[in-house]
């Protein structure tokens, strides 16, 4: 079977930072299961799934893994140290071709006999059926992970994920093509498309802004917005991905959406962890919510901000761990 394509430089970054991330959720999650004397058992859900391999250049020789790869690959070694676990995966893409090669690929892998899916579907058609199984199962109390990485701009609604999101122990971690979408947004004829995606028509008021950077920040700053008053999430944390040679207008952003701090902790370490020369992962302040940790703390009165927050909150004593989790949520 023929390989679709050669794989981009930046998707091989998210696929990095999926492997640095994937790998401690799955332990973390399993060793409180076993703690707690649960039924230790994980949800994956690749919602753009691909075809599981790629050529890593032109030249066709050498391939590398795919996101759902990657993950099989982890959850097979946290399988063999324990074979009571179970990790189900679910995987949808719209191509044939690569629903094809990736179901082969996950078969050859799948040598403890876990549960693992590949659909050929629309990623918006079929998450509800395969959401609409898991409550009649009553595994929606499960850890869940989305990991919703398109190709293009569009194909994840807001009242999808509201859905997800209302499930306890679920995250998202999504790729926004920004560039698209600024591209895309002031253009009437995708105005159905995009209201979908954001939930409301505010997006048109990018049609007033000139400055290039100033579209940017309007549009991440919205969708955000989005995630928390329309979707209910608590803690939404936008990473600029700074390439090189772009400056700080990136062609994409990675958002990790959650309702768990620790979730956000483990994704913000891990982001520094994979940050090198050519790509850096920052997170994103939104408007005056988010104030940056390194920046001039003259400049921005974070020691003032720390200082309101505790005596605000606490006005006896704090503990330090409080303020830790306080600057993970509410600084860059």
């Amino acid at each position: 079977m023929k390989i679709p394509w050669v794989i981009k430089e930046q998707t091989m970054v998210k696929h990095e930072l999926l492997r640095q991330y994937i790998a401690p959720w799955m332990i973390i999650l399993f060793n409180n299961q076993e703690k707690y004397k649960k039924q230790e058992l994980l949800l994956y859900f690749d919602g753009f799934s691909g075809p599981g391999v790629y050529y890593i250049d032109n030249a066709r020789t050498v391939t590398c893994p795919g996101s759902p790869i990657i993950v099989a690959e982890i959850a097979n070694k946290h399988i063999m140290d324990k074979p009571g676990r179970k990790v189900t995966m679910f995987c949808i893409d719209s191509k044939k071709e690569c629903v094809d090669m990736l179901r082969e690929k996950l078969s050859d892998l799948n040598v403890y006999q876990q549960r693992w899916e590949v659909h050929h579907a629309k990623f918006d058609e079929k998450i509800h059926s395969i959401l609409d199984e898991m409550e009649k199962g009553c595994l929606c109390d499960q850890p869940m992970f989305f990991f919703i990485d398109p190709l293009g701009y569009t194909g994840y609604p807001i009242n999808t994920l509201k859905r997800i999101l209302e499930y306890p122990r679920a995250e998202l971690f999504i790729n926004f093509m920004i560039y698209d979408i600024i591209r895309f947004c002031e253009q009437d004829k995708f105005e159905k498309r995009l209201s979908d995606q954001f939930g409301h028509e505010k997006f048109k008021g990018i049609k007033t802004i000139r400055n290039p950077e100033e579209k940017q920040s309007y549009i991440i700053n919205l969708y955000c917005e989005s995630l928390r008053e329309l979707a209910s999430a608590e803690y939404v944390m936008p990473f600029r991905v700074n390439t090189f040679g772009q400056k700080t207008r990136p062609r994409y952003y990675l958002i990790h959406v959650s309702k768990n701090l620790k979730a956000l902790k483990v994704m913000k370490d891990t982001m520094g962890k994979v940050s090198d020369v050519s790509y850096r992962f920052e997170a994103v302040g939104l408007k005056t919510d988010q104030m940056s940790l390194f920046e001039d703390p003259g400049k921005i009165g974070l020691k003032d901000r720390i200082e309101n927050f505790c005596i605000t909150q606490y006005p006896n004593d704090v503990d330090y761990n409080v303020i830790e989790d306080w600057a993970y949520a509410n600084t860059n």
